[in-house]
């Protein structure tokens, strides 16, 4: 979707922007990461792809969390050193919010889901 001029990412949870851990760049990388010890999610404006990589070999899965609205988990539960591609269909000319976290599936998006680990970024609409 190349006429996503720009994208606004936002902590993921308001607990994780009150607490700080957030950086800052801008939305004409086109690319976003957010990138934590163990998994790394990558949103590619042009196209609206999403990337979730696994980088540690630990037991656990790589988790790329996309909002807007509403929460949407994406799981790699492929393991070490791969990464998931999912090829979303976002609406034009939104704010979305960006995160990676790990976490051990049980049956629900969000059931095993290690929150300590979530990592975010933000990118400046300005």
């Amino acid at each position: 979707m190349r006429s996503i001029a720009r994208i606004a990412v936002i902590g993921a949870t308001a607990a994780i922007v009150a607490a700080g851990t957030s950086t800052s760049a801008f939305a004409e990388d086109a690319t976003i990461h957010s990138v934590g010890l163990d998994a790394r999610s990558k949103f590619v404006a042009n196209g609206d792809h999403l990337y979730i990589t696994d980088m540690r070999k630990d037991g656990h899965s790589a988790i790329g969390i996309i909002e807007r609205g509403a929460q949407y988990y994406y799981w790699n539960r492929d393991g070490v050193d791969t990464t998931r591609h999912v090829n979303l269909d976002l609406e034009e000319n939104r704010a979305i919010a960006l995160g990676a976290v790990i976490g051990d599936w049980s049956g629900t998006p969000t059931g095993g889901i290690i929150w300590s680990t979530l990592s975010t970024t933000t990118i400046s609409t300005s």
